[in-house]
């Protein structure tokens, strides 16, 4: 059976880990438990990040308090500082790992492609160039959230996520406009012929509700 970690001292887990925490045992999966107990245990703590680790060399003091983090609400630099750079692997799991990767990867391209740019350049494109920049930014604190995982780094990926939205939509904003445009036109032609159908329809009732008419 699948073994539970609950600790209601901790509630932040690291963005993009709800399939690992299903996987583990972080939390319940009771839709999922037929799928999951087919699993070993050290299958799902490879896949989904250690719990036992997590609680073994992530667990710190808050007000008096021993707090025991689960794989996905551990700081993985505290892990490492205490158990090495293994257990800190061990502890990440593999989805959490290859976020971090991922994410760590796109912000060092991003960085690498805002050192292209130059004051002539942001003149030219100065959408492109935000969002290059806030991605970045998004990118960066994104990956340090699914390190270490506390209101101050999930706020800032929030944040930021947020900004380099907007700056996204920005910068397509003609694009977006003529979809909306086309959509709407598709719409309204449907919408259309929809109420010339209904009124063909409701002619055809009334003749053969009263010939005589």
């Amino acid at each position: 059976m699948i073994q539970a970690y609950r600790n209601p001292g901790v509630s932040l887990n690291a963005p993009g880990t709800l399939t690992a925490r299903l996987i583990n045992g972080s939390m319940n999966a009771s839709r999922a438990t037929n799928v999951l107990n087919s699993l070993s245990p050290a299958a799902r703590s490879a896949i989904g990040g250690s719990n036992a680790l997590a609680a073994q060399y992530g667990s710190y003091m808050k007000n008096g308090a021993l707090i025991t983090p689960t794989a996905s609400q551990a700081n993985l630099l505290t892990v490492a500082e205490s158990g090495g750079l293994a257990n800190a692997a061990k502890t990440a799991g593999a989805m959490r790992g290859l976020g971090i990767v991922g994410s760590a990867g796109a912000t060092l391209y991003g960085v690498a492609n805002l050192s292209t740019y130059d004051s002539e350049k942001i003149a030219n494109n100065p959408d492109k160039f935000a969002s290059d920049l806030t991605g970045t930014a998004f990118n960066a604190t994104l990956t340090a959230a699914m390190v270490a995982p506390n209101p101050v780094t999930v706020g800032l990926a929030v944040g930021t996520g947020v900004v380099y939205a907007g700056a996204l939509v920005w910068e397509n904003r003609e694009n977006i406009a003529d979809a909306w445009n086309t959509s709407t036109d598709w719409v309204g032609d449907k919408a259309e012929d929809l109420g010339k159908g209904i009124a063909s329809g409701a002619r055809r009732v009334g003749k053969f509700l009263n010939p005589f008419d």
